[in-house]
């Protein structure tokens, strides 16, 4: 009895260690199993960190390079509203110089009557300053058309024909009606072909 006693412990000793060893290997791949997926979770965090940290720098990167086309808008708009503003002060200036203004406003006068299409005149609108240059320039064109002042008048003319129609040739307008299309152009002028 005592070696089956003997020989039972042994087997049962060697179903233990076998159960050891099971449990042994099975822990060994669950603990590796852990292992890999904590390494995997881990590069996950890192990729969706790397990749958080990459969509910051492009936002970042967007709202620098909106801002530096904002800039260089407003410094283009500047440019070309300082240019015109210029353009208007020697149109003023110019307009103030009689001996040089009246060729120049007789040539206004002369592009409204042709504007007018042969209508009778029945007045000539200038401004205030420009009565005595308009008077003389009405008569030369032989018009007899009595010369009125406005303040809105500035540098040329408005002509009022007997149906009411009104032509206007002035400096400052010719310079408006253009404004669009030369905008362009002293955009370019200023800050090179791709400013506009």
């Amino acid at each position: 009895m005592a070696d089956l006693s003997a020989l039972l412990e042994k087997e049962a000793s060697t179903e233990i260690e076998a159960i050891r060893s099971e449990a042994r290997d099975r822990a060994s791949e669950i603990v590796a199993g852990a292992r890999a997926e904590a390494e995997s979770m881990e590069a996950a965090a890192g990729r969706a960190s790397k990749a958080q940290g990459e969509a910051m720098l492009v936002r970042a990167k967007s709202a620098a390079q909106l801002e530096a086309a904002s800039l260089r808008l407003k410094a283009q708009y500047e440019g070309v509203e300082s240019v015109f503003a210029a353009a208007k002060a020697k149109l003023d200036t110019l307009s103030a110089d009689e001996g040089a203004y009246a060729p120049v406003f007789a040539k206004l006068l002369a592009e409204a009557l042709a504007g007018a299409g042969g209508q009778a005149v029945k007045s000539v609108v200038v401004a205030a300053r420009d009565r005595g240059l308009a008077e003389k320039a009405v008569a030369e064109a032989g018009l007899k058309a009595p010369v009125e002042t406005a303040e809105d008048v500035k540098g040329g003319v408005r002509l009022r024909t007997v149906d009411n129609s009104i032509i206007e040739n002035t400096l400052h307008g010719r310079l408006d009606a253009l404004r669009g299309e030369l905008a362009s152009e002293v955009s370019a002028a200023l800050f090179g072909a791709k400013a506009g």
